[in-house]
Parts: structure tokens; C-alpha cells; sequence
């Protein structure tokens, strides 16, 4: 699978009043009920309220916003009947997936058609071989957040390696009684530890497949010292760390419980809403760590964006208008403050300073291979068990290799 999206500036999401403007939805011609899925973030919220805001006599929109939003897609899109969703906010992450089981609608016409009316910007435009089959809205990533106050407090420096997050740790589990722990980062089972483990093992070195292959090279040296590290972290974590997921590290750091983590830049603008966060004005954020100090950040570049399944019962042309009504010029200037907005008229906030560290200090794109995703699954299976000290991380990425190769080869990656 060959993917280009084109980078544009970043940013992340700042509290805000909600939208003043709603979507005008004037020249969509059409009927049905469209049904949409998005995960749980308060700029989704927006976007949900300007799809929503295109109802009128024959035509309504629902959109339900989940945290569970990934599994949901993943399974109405692999419906044998018509999916419940007609279209899907995704990450970069459930795309790949989505795509490699050939259960995405191809949108390229659609971009072609309606490009002039919503002013869809190439850097929109997610292609596979030359083909649409989603439009970016928003860009993502994980950086350091960390709390100036505690660090001025002891004279610490931000880290920049994980040796150095280590040392920093253990000075302010020493001196800085307020803190349960020092650090907190997504280490639940699946998704999150495996996406930190592939942060890692790029961080170190090391490669996810053999070049030009679909065959699995992260069961290596590198492999290993990239759970090492994560299972140095955790006697400085919540004694749940297994089972923190993002909004359990957000609400770490909001609560004032932690001092430093890694943690997706779209949830920073939480650390700053009086009603939830007991450190407003507290966090600062930079890039995310490195694994040594010769090696690259612990970081990808991720995109956010809406998707078509394949197996839609609506009418594509109304599910598509009403997705770029949401994703128009007037979203990006009323909510200008609130998202990672690809649109080049785009102005960065101060909340945008630990992704634009985290891009600069080299932050690749995330692994767009469309077999990618039936090895992240296979390592988050895994993870706990090496962490916990249950398997030695040789022992449970061979395993997750072994389980790997053979689903690959049911797909026909590997023959």
C-alpha cells in the first residue's frame, strides 16, 4: 500500500466556547437517515453538532460519539449486511486496518465533484495508489506532557531521553511528596501498549517487517529493549498501568496525580478546563522522549479523518456533503483553537509547541504497510504478560510474531 498525505502545520486543541456557526447545508440535495460514528474528544463534539445541524424534513443525521468508537466501526464495517455507520471518524491506526480488509469506499470521485464547493485541499486528501479513500481533517501525535511547576520547583530539565525521564523520576518520587507518580503513559492492553511499543521500537533502532517483506523483524534486539524500557517506567506508575488507557492517564495528570507522561497531543487542552483540571495552567508540553540520545523520537505522526464504508446502504453523495459541511473553512476559523486542523488557514496556538517539537525532532508517519495492523494486534495481545514479568519479551514477541505470520499468510501477505 502505497500512502501519501501531505504535512501540514500543527497544532492541538484548546478549550473553547462551543461553535457559534452552524453548517448552512443549503445546496445538499438528498434524502435518508445517516447514521455517523466518532470517537469521544471535545472538538468531535463540534463536528458532530454541524453534521447534525444539516436535519430537515427527509433527511436526518445522528452521530454518536463513543470512546468505544474504534471496535464499533471495526464491526459494523465488517457487517455482511449494510453497516449501521455510513460514515466513520477514524485514526490513522483503525484505517489501516479498515483499508487492508478491503472494507472502505473508494472516494475519489466524490473529492473530484464537490472539491470546488467545500475547497478540499490535496493535503486533505488520504490516497492510497493514487486513489481517495478518506479526508483528513486533523493531525496527531504524542509528546511530553509535564508539569513546569514541579520542575521549577526542583530545577529539573525536560528530559529528552527516557534514561533522563528515568533519572527525573526518581528525583521527584524522592522530593516531591504531592505526586503519586511520577509518570503516566497508556500501557492497557491492545491498542495502547502495543502503539507504544511501536514508538519504542523505531525510537531504538529497530524495523517492524524485513525491507520489502511482509515478514515480522520486530521480535529482535530492538524489540526487546523497547519493552525493557517500557517495564523500567512502570515502578513509577500507577500500580494499574497495565490497565491505563488515554483517558486514564489524562485524568492522572488532570487530578494532579502525575508529573510526566506521554500522552496524545489532542487531549492537551484538558489540562486547562477548570472544569475537570486541578492543574490549569500548570502543564507544559514537549517533544516526546527519545529511546537514546542517538536515536529518533518515541513518536509517529498520525492523521484523524472521515471514511465511507464499503458496505454503506445510503446514498454516497448525501453522506459525503454532509461530512464536508462539518469539515468546511467556517469549522476551521470557529474552532480554530480546538483542533491539529490540516487546513492550510490554520493559525498554531501555544498547545501546539510539544507536537511541533515531537515533528521536528523526526517523528516518522505512523506504518501505513496493510498488513501493519494484524501485527500491532497480534504484539498488544502480548504485551501485559512480557510486562508484567509473566514472559520475557523475547518469548512473547516470538509468540506474537508466530501468530502474526500465520494470520498474514491467511490474508496472502505471506505466501
Amino acid at each position: 500500500m502505497n500512502a501519501t498525505f501531505l504535512r501540514a502545520g500543527l497544532v492541538v486543541w484548546l478549550i473553547a466556547a462551543p461553535l457559534v456557526a452552524q453548517a448552512k447545508c443549503g445546496l445538499i440535495s438528498g434524502k435518508g437517515e445517516i447514521n455517523v460514528i466518532s470517537n469521544a474528544f471535545s472538538a468531535l463534539n463540534d463536528l458532530a453538532k454541524e453534521m447534525e445541524s444539516c436535519s430537515r424534513p427527509g433527511l436526518k443525521v445522528t452521530v454518536k460519539i463513543t470512546p468505544e468508537a474504534r471496535v464499533e466501526t471495526e464491526r459494523a464495517f465488517a457487517t455482511a449486511s449494510a453497516s449501521p455507520f455510513a460514515a466513520a471518524v477514524v485514526s490513522m491506526g483503525t484505517f489501516s486496518g479498515l483499508y487492508s480488509r478491503g472494507q472502505l469506499q473508494n472516494m475519489t470521485d466524490l473529492a473530484k465533484k464537490y472539491r470546488s464547493r467545500y475547497n478540499i485541499e490535496e493535503s486533505m486528501l488520504v490516497r492510497v495508489d493514487g486513489e481517495v479513500m478518506a479526508i483528513a481533517f486533523m493531525k496527531n501525535t504524542q509528546n511530553l506532557f509535564y508539569r513546569k511547576d514541579i520542575f521549577d520547583k526542583h530545577n529539573l530539565k525536560v528530559p529528552v531521553t527516557y534514561a533522563e525521564m528515568l533519572a527525573t523520576a526518581a528525583t521527584i518520587k524522592s522530593k516531591e511528596s504531592s505526586i503519586d507518580f511520577p509518570i503516566a503513559q497508556t500501557f492497557a492492553k491492545g491498542f495502547d501498549s502495543a502503539t507504544e511499543f511501536v514508538n519504542l521500537l523505531a525510537s531504538h533502532g529497530g524495523r517492524m517487517f524485513k525491507a520489502g517483506s511482509a515478514r515480522p523483524e520486530f521480535n529482535s534486539d530492538a524489540g526487546i529493549q523497547a519493552i525493557e524500557t517500557m517495564r523500567a517506567l512502570l515502578p513509577f506508575m500507577t500500580p494499574n498501568a497495565l490497565a491505563s488507557n488515554s483517558d486514564d492517564v489524562m485524568n492522572q495528570f488532570q487530578q494532579g496525580k502525575a508529573a510526566m507522561g506521554v500522552l496524545w497531543a489532542s487531549r492537551a487542552e484538558r489540562m486547562d478546563d477548570p472544569r475537570a483540571s486541578k492543574v490549569v495552567g500548570k502543564m507544559e508540553f514537549a517533544a516526546a522522549p527519545k529511546a537514546n540520545a542517538s536515536g529518533r523520537v518515541a513518536a509517529h505522526l498520525w492523521w484523524d479523518g472521515v471514511v465511507m464504508p464499503k458496505n454503506s446502504g445510503q446514498d454516497r453523495d448525501v453522506v459525503f456533503q454532509v461530512l464536508m459541511e462539518a469539515l468546511d473553512e467556517e469549522t476551521t476559523r470557529a474552532a480554530n483553537d480546538r483542533a491539529i486542523w490540516v487546513r492550510s488557514i490554520y493559525q498554531p496556538t501555544r498547545f501546539g509547541a510539544g507536537v511541533t517539537a515531537t515533528a521536528q525532532a523526526g517523528a516518522p508517519i505512523w506504518p501505513t504497510e496493510p498488513f501493519f495492523g494484524l501485527a500491532h494486534g497480534e504484539i498488544g495481545k502480548v504485551l501485559p504478560e512480557a510486562l508484567a514479568g509473566k514472559l520475557t519479551p523475547k518469548t512473547a514477541l516470538d509468540t506474537a510474531a508466530a501468530a502474526y505470520e500465520k494470520s498474514a499468510a491467511d490474508h496472502g501477505f505471506i505466501r
